[in-house]
């Protein structure tokens, strides 16, 4: 049976609240879209969110128009799904948090030291900071700070592009998470430096979810933007929640398709870190 949409959007404003930040309401009663501000008087930071039930009939045009509508204001929108909420409100409310500047320490990276984890040690750390979990990697790298793991970030294998040369390697940045309230300065550059010293490769890329980010903090680092994808197809599992792309679905879904419904995200930024001149 369907929630009530009101239920998560009344418990979404309820914890918010908890955190001393102002909440408006920008969209009309009746539209389709849910859209809140979320005001910082200590910071004068402000983000938009826009609230998406499941079960709703949106249109991924209309949401990557709303999107850039904003970005072309210069704000920050954020699209946020019933089942992320409903999973991650934790990872959530930490990562508004961090958006609008509040409840942050900071740590130099200087400070810190690079140290290799196990997958579980990863996975572990992902589930607690990171809005999507852990994913399998091939390398994660840690930074420890007084004893403590502080920041986590996760590489695919060294890849071979023949179609660019035979002796062309890509890695990719698959996940970088750092502890809640933390600003680890200068810390994903530590960790990507270390694995370009460790592995030599002529790249490294990543990609930008774009419900969440526009990427400024990967060009700050350097970064290229490359492609930008369309919006992608999601089936979201009604009895667990878990997420599952369409070329990725699980075996039973032919046989079950009603415990899953349909979502989709507003497409990915792709970015490459290009290295030895190129």
């Amino acid at each position: 049976m369907d929630i009530d949409p009101a239920f998560w959007h009344n418990d979404f404003i309820k914890k918010l609240e908890e955190k001393r930040v102002i909440i408006g309401q920008v969209s009309p009663a009746d539209s389709i879209f849910k859209l809140k501000s979320i005001n910082c008087k200590e910071t004068g930071n402000v983000i938009f969110l826009n609230l998406l039930s499941l079960g709703v009939n949106y249109s991924p045009e209309a949401l990557v128009k709303l999107k850039n509508d904003y970005a072309i204001q210069g704000a920050t929108l954020i699209q946020l799904w019933e089942d992320v909420w409903n999973l991650r409100s934790v990872q959530v409310i930490n990562r508004l948090m961090s958006l609008l500047g509040l409840n942050l320490q900071r740590v130099h990276g200087r400070q810190t030291t690079v140290i290799s984890i196990s997958q579980v040690e990863a996975d572990h750390f992902m589930e607690q900071y990171h809005l999507q979990g852990g994913v399998k990697s091939r390398y994660r790298l840690a930074l420890m700070a007084k004893g403590d793991i502080v920041a986590v970030a996760t590489f695919s294998a060294r890849r071979r592009m023949s179609l660019i040369a035979e002796t062309y390697y890509s890695i990719e940045l698959i996940r970088f998470a750092s502890v809640s309230g933390l600003v680890v300065q200068g810390g994903l550059s530590k960790l990507i430096k270390h694995l370009i010293n460790l592995l030599k490769p002529d790249d490294v890329m990543t990609y930008a979810d774009l419900d969440w980010s526009a990427g400024a903090a990967y060009e700050k680092l350097g970064f290229t933007l490359v492609d930008t994808q369309p919006a992608s197809k999601i089936w979201v599992c009604r009895s667990t929640g878990k997420r599952y792309f369409q070329h990725r679905l699980p075996s039973d879904f032919d046989s079950n398709p009603t415990g899953y419904t349909p979502v989709f995200n507003t497409g990915n930024l792709k970015y490459i870190l290009y290295l030895n001149g190129r």
